[in-house]
């Protein structure tokens, strides 16, 4: 491979090479031998720099591994270059840098001094999930030089590693309340087809029951109340909604609403996956992950945490694709919604994917408590906000406002506590 020489000069080898220059017309026009060979002297050692690097022959290999390959954002991270050299040949000093992306931190460098015989160099550096997403580390970098460092030639190795950052997953305690009945006490009914439309189940009677549904036959064989639990055919299928759209939140980098957002609605999916539901995840754009019918076609850990993972704030306005998708599947009858600022006529469009759905609920987060003062809502965005919620909870919506440092369980757990209030 051909170089032009002077673009191989660092700004002191071209520096070096001027001044030689110069000095050799001044030495030849005033006759001075000194300057002049003072000048042939400064001219011919980057062009000797040149020819010495250049033509240095790189039997360079290098291994790359990222441990753990998949972090959970805000861990961190080790990386662990082995570069070996082989062959006798010489070469100059050699500087490595490896590409890091800003989302895993600073790119490490290193130099090696030996400039001949074989050698083997194992270098760790530390890295750290400072952003959610998907992050490839490399290619390394190899700069020879010479000892002035009035050359510079850049080699680059074409292997790189992946990296993935998931959202942090909590896990979540099964809620007592789900069925929404509140006052009924109810918990989740059973999975479909265990459970037929006209079965009648028993249950200990408990305050503030419907004296109304007591089972008097199991009362009177038990010697204690006991309340009649009619239901229906449970299709275990969870509905999970992610407001992704970026007017919907507010904040930057890990402390954002929309990465609270990510994380609670990567919790609350993968607790359904665990308690054996099948799980339709969506957001602004749509359908993310929808499960099939049947007991072999669910939907696995590892999707949700990949679709949560590449997920990103969308341009879209309004909520409309997210419910023609939701309207598409229409199955199951537990709706979970992560929504960021609303407007009344959001909640319009959100009411259009409940439709059957039997219980509904909806983690609102007050995006203005994640940024500054500057970036909140305007007094009527903050108006229009408070009607929203007022909108859904009329609706039968089980809500429950987030503030920022809420953590998901404790949101969870809220929301747990206020279906007994229903």
């Amino acid at each position: 491979m051909r170089y032009n020489p002077w673009l191989l000069l660092t700004l002191r080898g071209k520096v070096f090479a001027v001044v030689g220059v110069v000095l050799l017309l001044g030495g030849i026009l005033l006759g001075q031998r000194d300057v002049l060979w003072f000048g042939l002297f400064l001219f011919l050692l980057p062009l000797v720099a040149v020819v010495v690097v250049a033509r240095s022959r790189l039997r360079l290999t290098c291994e790359r591994r990222i441990n753990p390959p998949e972090a959970v954002v805000g861990e961190r991270l080790s990386g662990e270059l082995i570069v070996t050299k082989s062959g006798q040949l010489p070469t100059g000093l050699l500087q490595f840098e490896d590409e890091v992306p800003r989302g895993l931190g600073r790119p490490p460098r290193f130099t090696v001094h030996r400039f001949a015989g074989e050698w083997r160099r194992e270098i760790t550096y530390p890295m750290a999930g400072l952003m959610r997403g998907r992050f490839r580390t490399g290619p390394l970098t190899v700069r020879a030089t010479d000892p002035f460092h009035l050359v510079k030639l850049d080699r680059r190795f074409s292997a790189t590693t992946e990296v993935q950052i998931t959202p942090r997953v909590v896990p979540l305690p099964m809620m007592r309340t789900a069925s929404g009945g509140g006052s009924t006490g109810d918990t989740m009914p059973q999975k479909a087809g265990v459970i037929g439309a006209d079965d009648v189940l028993v249950r200990e009677y408990r305050s503030g029951d419907d004296v109304r549904r007591i089972h008097w036959r199991t009362t009177a064989r038990r010697g204690e109340l006991f309340v009649r639990r009619e239901e229906q055919a449970w299709d275990p299928t969870a509905t999970v909604i992610l407001d992704s759209r970026s007017a919907s939140h507010a904040g930057r980098g890990r402390g954002s609403s929309f990465e609270w957002a990510v994380s609670a609605a990567a919790s609350i999916a993968l607790h359904f996956v665990d308690a054996g539901f099948r799980v339709d995840l969506f957001d602004a754009g749509g359908a993310m992950v929808t499960g099939e019918r049947g007991a072999q076609a669910t939907v696995t850990r590892q999707q949700i945490i990949d679709a949560m993972t590449d997920v990103t704030l969308s341009p879209r306005a309004t909520l409309n694709r997210t419910v023609e998708h939701a309207a598409l599947t229409q199955r199951g009858q537990l709706m979970v919604a992560v929504l960021g600022r609303m407007t009344p006529g959001d909640v319009e469009v959100v009411l259009g994917a409940q439709r059957n759905r039997a219980r509904c609920f909806a983690f609102v987060v007050d995006a203005d408590t994640f940024t500054s003062r500057s970036e909140r809502s305007t007094p009527e965005q903050y108006d229009d906000h408070r009607a929203a919620l007022d909108r859904l909870r009329s609706a039968g919506w089980r809500v429950i406002e987030v503030e920022a440092g809420t953590e998901v369980v404790d949101a969870w757990t809220n929301l747990d506590r206020v279906g007994e209030y229903v």
